[in-house]
C-alpha cells in the first residue's frame, strides 16, 4: 500500500491554483489604467497558491500572504482578476480553522490594508475594497458552517468512542456477575454436598464395626450426595463449555425443589420439618433460585455448625409475586463434627453470600443467633406492584 505523505495534498491544491491564476492572468488585457501581466505579478500569484495551499496548517499566515498579494496587485496597477477570490477563501479558511471572532480580525485587517494601498497608490481600485466587505462576511460565514460540521462530527465521533468504552465496560461487569454468581453455586452445591459426605463418612467410620448395615447406609447417602453435586456441577460445566447453549439451560433450581431438599438433608442426621404455606405464581426465577439457595447454604451451616438435630423450614407466599422464606434450629452451636468430634471450619463466605444473593435480586436478608441458643435465617422478596 502507497503512504501519501500529508503535505502532498496540499501542495498539489497550492499549485493548481497558481497554475489557475498564471494562465487566467496571462490572457487579461490591460486598460488604460493598467499594467499588463509581467514577472513580478507571476511571482505575485504564484505566492497566492502558495497562501491556498497554507489555509488548513496555518490560516493565518495564508491570510496575511494573501493581502500582501493583494496590496501589491494593487499596487502595481495589474487588472483585476481571479487573485481576488485568494483573499476570500484565505478568510474563509481562517474562520474554519480558528473562531469566528478571529476570522473578523482578519477581515478587518485585509479591508483596511486594500484600502490603505488604493489610496496611496491612487489606483481605482479603491471600489474593490468595498466590495471585499460583503464578501469577506461570505466568507466568514462559509467557514462558520464548516468548522460546526467538522465540530459535529468530533462530537459524534467521541460520542461513538465513548459507547464503544461504556459498552465493553458493561460487558465486563456482566461477565464478573455472572462468574460471581457461578462461585456462589457452586459454593452452595459443594458445601452442602461436602458437608453431608463427610457427616455420613465420618458416622461410618465410627460404626463399620459394631453396625455395618448402619455403615452401608451412610456409604448410600454418600453415593446418593456425590452424585447429585456432580450431576450439577457437569451441567454447570456445559454451559461453561458450550458458547452456542443458552443461558436457560443452566441449572436453575427453585422453591419447587426445597422438599427434595430437605429429604437429601435428612440423610446427614438432620430432620427437616418444611412448612410451605403456598409460592405466589408470580415468584421469578431468579428470587426462586435465589431462596433455594438460601434453604441449602443454612441447612448446610446447621449440619457444620450446630449440634440440632432437626431444623425447620418456612415457606411463605407475599401477595401475588412475593416470597419469605425462614430457615431456624434451636442450637446449640457445635464444638465440633456431629459424628467425630472434630472442628468444622466455615469458608467465611457463607453468611455474605446469603445476603450478596438475596439483595441482588431485591430482597431483604435477616440472620442472627436466637434467644433460645439457636440460629435464624430469613429473607424476604415482596411482592412487585
Amino acid at each position: 500500500m502507497v503512504r501519501v505523505p500529508p503535505r502532498l495534498p496540499e501542495a498539489a491544491v497550492g499549485v493548481v491554483t497558481a497554475t489557475v491564476l498564471v494562465t487566467t492572468s496571462a490572457h487579461l488585457s490591460a486598460g488604460p489604467d493598467s499594467r499588463a501581466a509581467d514577472a513580478v505579478q507571476y511571482v505575485l500569484l504564484v505566492l497566492a497558491g502558495g497562501a491556498v495551499a497554507m489555509i488548513r496548517r496555518r490560516p493565518r499566515t495564508a491570510a496575511a500572504l494573501a493581502s500582501f498579494v493583494l496590496c501589491a496587485e494593487i499596487a502595481r496597477r495589474y487588472p483585476d482578476g481571479p487573485v481576488w477570490a485568494v483573499g476570500w477563501i484565505s478568510l474563509a479558511g481562517v474562520s474554519w480553522q480558528t473562531s469566528r471572532r478571529t476570522a473578523l480580525a482578519w477581515a478587518g485587517i485585509m479591508l483596511a490594508a486594500l484600502t490603505l494601498a488604493a489610496a496611496v497608490f491612487g489606483s481605482s481600485g479603491l471600489v474593490l475594497p468595498l466590495i471585499f466587505l460583503g464578501w469577506s462576511a461570505a466568507a466568514i460565514l462559509t467557514g462558520d458552517a464548516l468548522r460546526d460540521r467538522r465540530e459535529r462530527i468530533e462530537a459524534l465521533r467521541e460520542r461513538a468512542r465513548f459507547l464503544e468504552l461504556t459498552q465493553e465496560e458493561v460487558a465486563l461487569r456482566r461477565v464478573a456477575e455472572e462468574r460471581l454468581r457461578i462461585a456462589r453455586d457452586l459454593h452452595d452445591s459443594v458445601a452442602h454436598a461436602m458437608a453431608t459426605i463427610n457427616v455420613q463418612a465420618a458416622a461410618a467410620a465410627h460404626v463399620i464395626d459394631r453396625r455395618p448395615q448402619a455403615a452401608g447406609e451412610a456409604l448410600v447417602a454418600i453415593r446418593r450426595a456425590s452424585g447429585e453435586v456432580l450431576e450439577e456441577l457437569g451441567a454447570m460445566l456445559s454451559v461453561l463449555r458450550d458458547e452456542s447453549q443458552q443461558a436457560d439451560r443452566a441449572p436453575a433450581p427453585g422453591v419447587g425443589q426445597i422438599a427434595r431438599l430437605a429429604d437429601s438433608v435428612a440423610a446427614s442426621g438432620l430432620a427437616v420439618e418444611v412448612v410451605d404455606d403456598g409460592t405466589a405464581a408470580g415468584v421469578s426465577p431468579a428470587v426462586g433460585t435465589a431462596a433455594y439457595r438460601i434453604v441449602q447454604e443454612s441447612l448446610t451451616n446447621v449440619i457444620r455448625h450446630s449440634t440440632a438435630g432437626k431444623a425447620r423450614v418456612e415457606v411463605v407466599a407475599v401477595g401475588d409475586s412475593g416470597l419469605s422464606i425462614a430457615i431456624s434450629d434451636s442450637g446449640p452451636a457445635a464444638a465440633g463434627n456431629r459424628a467425630t468430634g472434630s472442628a468444622s471450619a466455615g469458608s467465611g463466605v457463607g453468611i455474605r453470600g446469603m445476603r450478596e444473593r438475596v439483595t441482588s435480586t431485591g430482597g431483604v436478608f435477616h440472620a442472627g443467633h436466637t434467644a433460645e441458643g439457636g440460629f435464624l435465617v430469613r429473607a424476604r422478596w415482596e411482592a412487585r406492584s
